[in-house]
């Protein structure tokens, strides 16, 4: 039970982490070097669409995941997300079965997560950081990733300070750091009508071995803001492809902030856990 847990737990989070968009040809034009000064507009476009959004709500998305040759398994998913009085970031994901039946439950309240998985009976509990899925689950994800991705926006985490910039077009390519020494992230923006668009996010490592691809498509305005309705992300090492489709999309809804609390899956049968216990646990490869 415990490991069938373990195993299902990264794949729930790789579609937390997509929740969050148009692929890009090839120009002939050569690139050409732009200033911070040139692109900064559009980095502050960006900021001002998750200023704007003060709260999210999906009641249709179809999320595919494929492992290696297995075939590809698809779930409904439902999400609320929120920002609270006290600047905390809220965010409940819930998963569901052909028969609308509740299959996972994930709850980040501040600096609080917890995991239900109702078929087992089982969860965990603790506190989020950066940091804590690649040390207890050896995935290379990081909390602040959850906000880019719903986003699609991978500068929120503030790390612009190091970035070179070229230009074709109607095209952006941005590279910058990874968080993770010797890795390079690179970041492609296409601008329409003076709105920039993220269409590709691509993580490399020290040996440029393609670690993470991020795509996003399908942009849509929703009251007034442009944002994807179609993500793709691919973790090559892991043979791991994810698929989100958000058909129904509502920005600014009023949601309680109830909707984020544990208690109500904190019931009696269910056996739940904290972070340290399932750090001790030997985690299949």
């Amino acid at each position: 039970m415990r490991n069938r847990l373990i195993t299902s737990f990264p794949l729930f989070l790789l579609v937390l982490i997509t929740i969050i968009g148009c692929s890009v040809k090839t120009s002939d034009i050569n690139p050409l070097p732009v200033e911070i000064s040139q692109f900064a507009p559009h980095l502050e476009t960006l900021q001002e669409r998750y200023d704007l959004t003060d709260s999210l709500k999906t009641t249709k998305m179809m999320v595919t995941i494929q492992e290696a040759d297995r075939k590809p398994e698809e779930l409904r998913e439902l999400l609320w997300y929120k920002k609270s009085e006290d600047g905390g970031e809220l965010l409940h994901i819930q998963a569901l079965g052909a028969f609308n039946d509740t299959k996972g439950i994930a709850i980040a309240n501040r600096d609080q997560f917890l995991l239900v998985l109702p078929d087992e009976r089982e969860g965990y509990s603790g506190e989020l950081s950066d940091g804590i899925l690649q040390k207890i689950f050896g995935i290379d994800l990081r909390v602040s990733d959850v906000l880019s991705a719903i986003f699609a926006n991978p500068f929120l985490d503030g790390r612009t300070e190091k970035l070179k910039i070229t230009n074709s077009g109607q095209k952006f390519v941005v590279t910058r750091p990874g968080v993770e020494a010797g890795h390079t992230e690179t970041i492609t923006l296409l601008v329409k009508e003076g709105e920039p668009r993220v269409t590709e996010w691509h993580i490399n490592d020290k040996d440029k071995v393609l670690q993470q691809s991020v795509v996003f498509e399908d942009y849509r305005e929703v009251d007034g803001i442009l944002r994807p309705h179609k993500v793709e992300i691919k973790r090559p090492l892991e043979k791991t492809r994810v698929v989100v489709k958000m058909t129904k999309v509502q920005l600014n809804v009023e949601i309680p902030d109830s909707k984020f609390d544990f208690e109500p899956f904190l019931t009696e049968g269910m056996k739940i856990m904290p972070f340290s216990e399932l750090e001790e646990t030997d985690v299949p490869e």
